[in-house]
Order: C-alpha cells, then sequence, then structure tokens
C-alpha cells in the first residue's frame, strides 16, 4: 500500500518564501557569505513588533508629540534586541537594553546640548565600550550594537538637562511597552528558530538526495557539473550544521536548558550521521549510474528525510508518518545488501533514535556545565581582535559625524548608524554586508519616499504595522530584506512627525546609509588592518592534510576512537569548505581563469572523492566489523610516508606542501571502482 503525502501547512510568509527563493540562490549567496535562510521567518515576532511599534505611533500623532517618535523607536530596538529562549533570559536581555538606552539618550541628548566639542568625545567612548560588548557574548554584542545606535542618534537631539530626561523618559516608555508586549501580552516559541535550523538541514539532505537520482552528465561537462553540485550542497548542509551547533553551544547551560541540550544536539548529531551516508551515496554514484533499485531507495530516502524535517520544525510532533517510511525502509532494504541498502537502514536506524530523542523527557539527559565556561574562555582569548574592533568603530563613527557636520547632511544619525552596524571584526565580512546596506538603503529609501508623496497621512500610519512586521519577521531571514523594510520603516515614521518632507527623507536616508556604509568599510581597511587570512594555496593545504587525516583513520590503518573520527571528518569538511570559498572569492576578484586556480579547483574536487570513498570505507566497517581489518589503500600511507607524519592524531608543524605536490601526490590516489564496493 502506497503513503501518500499530505505536506503540511506553513505559514503564508514562510511559504511564499519558500517559492521565491530557489535552493540553487541560497547556495549561490551563502558561498559569497551573503546568508539567506527562508526558514528563519518569524511572524509571530513580527505581528508582536508591529502593535508594539504602531500603538505609540498612533499614540504620538494623537497627542501631536513629534518627540513621541523616540517611544516608537525605542520599542522597536527592544523587539530587535530580543534574543529568543527562556523567558528569565530574555527579561534580564531586554530590561538592561532598557537601561542603558535610557541612560546613554540623557547623556548624549545633553552633551549635545553643550556642543560637538563635549559630545564628540563622549560619543567615542560610549561607542568605544559598545563595542567592547563582544566580550560577553551574543547576547551582549547585540545590546551594545542597538545602545550605539542610540548614542548615535541621540545626539542629533541636542537638548538642555530638562529635555534630554523627557527624551530619556519617551524612551523609556517605548522600552517597557515593548517588554511588556514581547514577555506576558504576546508570549512565542523561544525555541522555533533553532528547530527550523535543524529541519532545514534535513530538508537539504533531502535535495542532495534528490539530486543523486538524476544520472550524472559524462564527459567533461559532467565531471565540472559534479563539481559544482557536490560542491554546492556539501558546503551548504556543513555550513547550515556548524552554525546550529554554534548557535546551540553560545547558550550558557541555565539559559539553554533541558530542551536545548537534550534534544537539539542529539538531532544535529542525527544530522551529521545521516550527511556521512549521504557522501558516501554521492561518491558511488559519481563512480557508476544508481541501478533502478537505487533510485527506488534513493526515492524513499528523500521523502523519510522531508518527513524528518517535519517532525523536528512543528511540535508537538506527528510522528505517525515518519514511522511508516522508517518501517517501509527497512522491510524494502532487509535482504539489500549493497552499499545503498546498508545506508539507508543506517538513516533509518538514525532517524529512529531522533523519534525516541523526541519522546524522552528533558529530565532524562544531563546537561553539560562546563560549555559556557569554554565559550567565555574562548571569548577572552580573542579580545585583541575585539578591541582593535571597538576602536576602529568609535574612530569609524566620529569621521562620519564630523562628515554629516561639515555639510550640515540632515538626519545624520543614518549615517552613524550604517558604520555601527555595517562593521564586523573581519573585512571580509563587512564587505558582503556594506554591499546589501547600501543597496536594501536606496530600495527602501526610493520606494519611502514614493510612498511619502503619493500616499495620505491616515495610508501610511496604517503602513507601518506591516512595516514593523515585516522586518522583525525578516530579520533573520536575510540582512538586505531587513534593511529594505527597516528603511521604509524609519523613513515613514520620520515622514509621519514631520509631514511634508516628502523626497527629501527618502533621499537623505539614502545618501546617509551609503555614506555610512563606505566609512564602515574604510575604517575596517584602513584603521588597524587585520592580517589578510591565509592564502589560497595554505587553505587548500590544510583541506589537503584534513582530507588525508581523515581518510587515513576512517580506513582502518590506525585504530582510533568514533568520536576522534568524527572530529576529522569535519574538520576535512569545514577546511574544504573555506578552501573552495576562497577560490569563489579569488574569481569575484578577478582571477578568472587562472592555471593556479584551476589547479586548486582540481585539487578540491579530488579531495572530495576522497572524503566520499573515506565515508564508504567507514560506514561499512561500521555496519560490517568483519571488515575493520581490511587492508587500507597503500596510496594514503604512501602519502602519509611523504608527509612525514609520525602519527595522524597530531601531525608535526612542518612546510605545508605546494599545489604541484599536492596534484603530484593526489595523481597516484585518484579513486577507481574496485576501492568502492557499490555491491
Amino acid at each position: 500500500m502506497k503513503t501518500k503525502l499530505r505536506p503540511r501547512q506553513y505559514g503564508p510568509l514562510r511559504t511564499l518564501s519558500r517559492r521565491l527563493t530557489p535552493t540553487r540562490l541560497t547556495h549561490w549567496l551563502g558561498i559569497r557569505a551573503i546568508s539567506m535562510a527562508p526558514e528563519q521567518i518569524a511572524l509571530r515576532e513580527g505581528l508582536r513588533a508591529a502593535v508594539a511599534v504602531g500603538i505609540m505611533m498612533a499614540l504620538a500623532l494623537t497627542l501631536q508629540m513629534p518627540l513621541m517618535a523616540w517611544s516608537a523607536f525605542a520599542a522597536f530596538w527592544t523587539c530587535l534586541v530580543d534574543p529568543g529562549g527562556p523567558l528569565v533570559a530574555r527579561l534580564r536581555t531586554l530590561l538592561t537594553f532598557g537601561t542603558m538606552g535610557t541612560v546613554i539618550a540623557a547623556i548624549m541628548s545633553m552633551a549635545a546640548g553643550y556642543g560637538p566639542v563635549l559630545a564628540a568625545p563622549l560619543l567615542a567612548v560610549i561607542v568605544l565600550c559598545c563595542g567592547l560588548s563582544r566580550l560577553r557574548g551574543a547576547t551582549a554584542t547585540q545590546i551594545g550594537v542597538l545602545a550605539a545606535i542610540v548614542a548615535v542618534v541621540a545626539i542629533c537631539y541636542p537638548m538642555p538637562p530638562h529635555g534630554a530626561l523627557v527624551l530619556a523618559g519617551l524612551f523609556a516608555l517605548g522600552a517597557g511597552w515593548a517588554v511588556v508586549v514581547c514577555t506576558i501580552a504576546w508570549p512565542v516559541d523561544a525555541y522555533a528558530p533553532l528547530r527550523q535550523a535543524c529541519a532545514e538541514i534535513f530538508r537539504e539532505e533531502g535535495r542532495m538526495t534528490r539530486r543523486m537520482v538524476i544520472p550524472p552528465r559524462q564527459g567533461m561537462a559532467g565531471i565540472s557539473g559534479a563539481h559544482t553540485s557536490i560542491g554546492a550542497y556539501r558546503r551548504e548542509i556543513r555550513s547550515r550544521i556548524e552554525r546550529t551547533r554554534a548557535r546551540i553551544e553560545i547558550l550558557s547551560p541555565d539559559a539553554a536548558g533541558s530542551q536545548t541540550r537534550a534534544v537539539l544536539l542529539p538531532t544535529l548529531e542525527i544530522c551529521d550521521r545521516i550527511f556521512v551516508v549521504l557522501i558516501a551515496f554521492e561518491h558511488a554514484v559519481l563512480l557508476a549510474p544508481p541501478s533502478p533499485m537505487t533510485r527506488r531507495i534513493l526515492r524513499h530516502l528523500m521523502v523519510m528525510l522531508e518527513r524528518a524535517a517535519r517532525v523536528v520544525g512543528h511540535p508537538p510532533p506527528d510522528t505517525m508518518a515518519l514511522q511508516r517510511h522508517i518501517a517501509r525502509i527497512d522491510m524494502l532494504c532487509a535482504h539489500e545488501n549493497s552499499l545503498y541498502g546498508r545506508g539507508a537502514r543506517t538513516c533509518a536506524t538514525a532517524l529512529r533514535d531522533l523519534l525516541s530523542t523526541l519522546s524522552e523527557t528533558p529530565r532524562q539527559h544531563p546537561v553539560i556545565h562546563d560549555g559556557g565556561r569554554t565559550a567565555h574562555q574562548a571569548r577572552w582569548r580573542g579580545w585583541p581582535m575585539v578591541l582593535r574592533h571597538a576602536m576602529r568603530l568609535s574612530v569609524s563613527v566620529l569621521v562620519a559625524y564630523d562628515i554629516t557636520r561639515e555639510f550640515s547632511l540632515p538626519y545624520a544619525y543614518w549615517a552613524m548608524m550604517a558604520v555601527v552596524v555595517v562593521m564586523q571584526p573581519q573585512g571580509v565580512i563587512t564587505l558582503p554586508r556594506t554591499i546589501e546596506r547600501v543597496v536594501g538603503s536606496i530600495a527602501g529609501g526610493l520606494l519611502a519616499a514614493i510612498m511619502g508623496v503619493v500616499l495620505p497621512m491616515w495610508l501610511i500610519l496604517v503602513l507601518i504595522f506591516p512595516l514593523a512586521a515585516a522586518t522583525i519577521a525578516l530579520r533573520a531571514v536575510n540582512y538586505t530584506l531587513l534593511v529594505l523594510f527597516m528603511t521604509q520603516l524609519f523613513v515613514l515614521v520620520t515622514d509621519l512627525v514631520s509631514p511634508g518632507a516628502g523626497w527629501d527623507v527618502g533621499m537623505a536616508r539614502s545618501v546617509n546609509n551609503i555614506i555610512g556604509s563606505l566609512v564602515g568599510l574604510a575604517g575596517c581597511l584602513v584603521l588597524w588592518p587585520e592580517r589578510r587570512g591565509p592564502a589560497l594555496a595554505t587553505q587548500v593545504a590544510e583541506a589537503f592534510i584534513a582530507n588525508i587525516r581523515y581518510a587515513v583513520m576512517a580506513t582502518g590503518t590506525h585504530e582510533a576512537e568514533r568520536d576522534k573520527i568524527e572530529q576529522a571528518r569535519r574538520m576535512a569538511g569545514t577546511t574544504s569548505t573555506r578552501a573552495e570559498i576562497q577560490c569563489q572569492q579569488t574569481r569575484l576578484e578577478g582571477l578568472h581563469r587562472s592555471a593556479r586556480l584551476d589547479r586548486a579547483e582540481q585539487i578540491l574536487f579530488a579531495l572530495r572523492q576522497m572524503a566520499g570513498m573515506a565515508s564508504v570505507n567507514w560506514m561499512e566497517r561500521s555496519l560490517s566489523p568483519s571488515s575493520a581489518e581490511a587492508t587500507t589503500p597503500a596510496r594514503f600511507a604512501q602519502v602519509m610516508r611523504q608527509m612525514e607524519w609520525p602519527e595522524i592524531v597530531s601531525p608535526p608543524h612542518r612546510t605545508l606542501p605546494s599545489l604541484d605536490e599536492m596534484a603530484a601526490m593526489l595523481h597516484d590516489m585518484t579513486p577507481v571502482g574496485e576501492d568502492t564496493r557499490t555491491s
């Protein structure tokens, strides 16, 4: 009896986003450090923010108090700083930001009233302190960024002491109102974003499986297409796994709670187990076209992974359909002793463990108490980079402040805000952020200017609600979309409290954002620039060493614990991903078809094949203990002797091989069909 698939209904924004963002587009953006995550749409959080901002704006217009726009801005920033998670941690974060914002607004507005001689140095000190907040983790970083934004906006509102206190009181009113809405009036599922991130990994693995069903093209074009496909999907899945793992592990043990440590981390490990099997499948498909039986197994596996994504992403989970598909895989592959049959049974076992994890109570899992201390120590080891970033941020904000004063630009705080949000500790991250900020600001400014001229005042007030909702709902999806809607929101709010501005507000927003973004980018490149990242040849060499190490450990020459093999496999995947991204960026810089770049890509493609073969060997050893004594291919041992590695876990420091040396060593390690047992 065939099982009919009835997909679960998604929210309207998430469904529309999935249809308008092809997977190939998200992969293309991802390898260029531009994140696109349609699964992270937060509609309830957006509606909550819309209520908080909309009511404050309606109250400001009713009372005819233009300055009360500060309450709307405070409500919006407070909703933006909400980190999610347990209520106690969220409440502490919201109240911390509300208190800091109130104090900073009063101090900066009062200092600006005495002139730039006092205000500018004070602004530099406050921005420097906000930049140093990165030492205390991701949540403190978000608080510091938004507190710096409050400072750069308040300096453009110079007032006497009593006026500054009124301004601070309006900020406290808006922030307090947002805290009430976020924590009491409209609670949301705190762990939904992390569950959706885990679910999307299962979906990516399903898409990776779907591509295996399509017969690969033959010849050089087929090899090039296979290279592109392998690189894109393996990079995307490995990057998603590591990003999600980082998001889970940055939570302290008490904040993470039993649900995070007991459900999400095991779910992520199950994703990783399935990823190993898919790499082995992909390697086998490249060597020989799949048979009809293999295609049938892959199609059932693809559907099973999609069901797993729905189970993980939508609590309480409906597990009946997934249980039926697991049973169907077991029945289909019960007597199938090929690589695909054994691998499919491994995936079914992993998903059975997933169901067991989801059904158990959180109390049955121990909570790791040293994770927060380890993360804290790692953050403090990076204090030189944080200090450099804070100093660059402080100087760049002052430069933007001086530029806006020199040319008497209206709404100067938008330029300084752009500096704060664009500048990142690494220049390679700042560049794509600058591009996204400029594109979103120009598009949003033009749209808001048109609306400000054409639409009546009452309709603009109505539009504040959906714009605030869209801004918060899309904040984790894509930065360009966030800036696009946030620009329209801020411009229309300004237009409401300053009627008649029309095109001027939108144009000022666009111009100031371009100025601030360019100042921020220049600050990263000129002020205490960080050392340039490893050269392409160095990154390829690191990927080469990591993949050889994983291959040797997985094929059994050196006995190693499963955890060590897992660590070696993750290192091989992450180093290969970094090297491939560096290849893409090098092409964008203008080296279109250099022989050096072609050689690097050929080496990385060969390393992907090697990782696939190693995954096949490891999977077969895990499934069949008798194969653990199989002889490791002599080419691995030969390369180890060439690299002078006395042991595989911690090779000694030595000169890295050149591209030509790696190509020569890989020439003798070209996978052949007999090395991969597909039947």
